[in-house]
């Protein structure tokens, strides 16, 4: 029997196994079920949120969640919550959870959220049980403005589907492929946009520019490109979509590489 060594698998392996200390993977999901006539970001609640450095922001869990979804409950106990704080640098707070209340802000303040995730639940999952009971929504602290929800989907998901990202100081982001799958009954158009500089304060500002454009979609498609899209440090990614009528589902997984840059 022929035995292979580590080092001879292919390095995109080694990057998934968390091999590589200089670059770690996103698989970016996004999901936007209700995409109307105009174009609006492919996640959960159809936004992203992209405040300038001067307006970070602690998060929390908003109120009105189920009363199961509680530290000590049957349902989500903690989230983790993952993005960008007002450096550029990437961050990841645990937060528990309070049931039918507000939870407790982050510590850490925020201008990007990209991910968000059920950390600790109290049921061990199965086909039939999932790890929270209701949907979990994130907001800033004001409570003001949502920033992301985990959603029921059907099936409690356990994370969020929010399809743009970005890219943290000192990184370079790849993006190598996307799979978009759309309502078949309609005519789907996504682009994908890029805005570099996050951390300007003043005019005059980086542009939002068109990356890719894939028009009349109405089928399943997976791109993967040969030459990976290259994002410089402190650029947002991001994935928007609109369909011919009425409204419908689209989803976006985005495999994007941060990459630590040369110093």
């Amino acid at each position: 029997m022929e035995i292979r060594q580590k080092n001879s698998l292919p390095w995109s392996y080694h990057v998934s196994r968390g091999n590589m200390f200089q670059a770690h993977v996103h698989h970016q999901f996004g999901r936007n079920v209700a995409c109307p006539t105009t174009y609006v970001p492919v996640s959960d609640i159809g936004v992203y949120r992209t405040p300038q450095a001067g307006a970070a922001t602690t998060l929390r869990i908003k109120a009105g969640g189920n009363a199961a979804d509680i530290a000590s409950g049957a349902g989500a106990r903690s989230v983790r919550l993952s993005g960008l704080n007002q450096l550029g640098d990437e961050v990841h707070e645990v937060v528990a959870t309070a049931g039918a209340a507000a939870s407790a802000s982050t510590t850490t303040t925020f201008i990007r959220l990209y991910h968000v995730e059920v950390y600790e639940s109290g049921t061990y999952g199965s086909q039939s049980v999932g790890s929270h009971v209701g949907s979990i929504t994130i907001e800033n602290t004001a409570g003001t403005e949502n920033w992301a929800q985990i959603q029921l989907n059907g099936f409690p998901s356990a994370t969020t589907g929010i399809g743009s990202i970005t890219v943290p100081r000192n990184h370079v982001g790849l993006v190598s492929a996307i799979q978009i799958n759309v309502d078949q009954t309609k005519s789907t158009d996504i682009i994908i946009l890029q805005r570099e500089g996050i951390l300007q304060a003043a005019a005059p500002y980086k542009p939002i520019v068109k990356v890719q454009e894939f028009v009349g979609v109405s089928q399943s498609i997976k791109i993967d490109f040969e030459m990976p899209i290259k994002f410089p440090e402190l650029t947002d990614i991001g994935m928007l979509a609109k369909v011919s009528n009425g409204t419908g589902a689209v989803s976006i997984d985005m495999e994007v590489l941060f990459l630590e840059a040369e110093t």
